[in-house]
């Protein structure tokens, strides 16, 4: 970015150019890492009684997912209403 264009950036403006930039560094650096996991499994693999998996190598904090909310199905939330109303 040019001085020119930094001053013209309004604070807003810059801040969502520098989390860009954030981001597409993570990026970066993500895939270099999946990269050098990938060779890892690949190496280890013939030496290794079982198929081996990424995650068995080594975990990220990116690997894993969020948990999922176990709710009530809208079914029995249909019973439970049913039965309030019935009382």
């Amino acid at each position: 970015m040019s001085l020119q264009d930094f001053e013209r950036c309004t604070p807003l403006e810059f801040s969502r150019i520098v989390e860009f930039y954030q981001k597409r560094e993570e990026d970066r650096m993500q895939l270099s890492w999946e990269q050098t996991r990938f060779l890892a499994v690949t190496n280890l693999s013939p030496f290794s009684k079982k198929a081996l998996k990424p995650t068995d190598v080594i975990e990220f904090p990116w690997d894993k997912r969020p948990e999922v909310r176990k709710g009530s199905s809208s079914y029995e939330r249909m019973k439970e209403i049913e039965k309030r109303q019935s009382r």
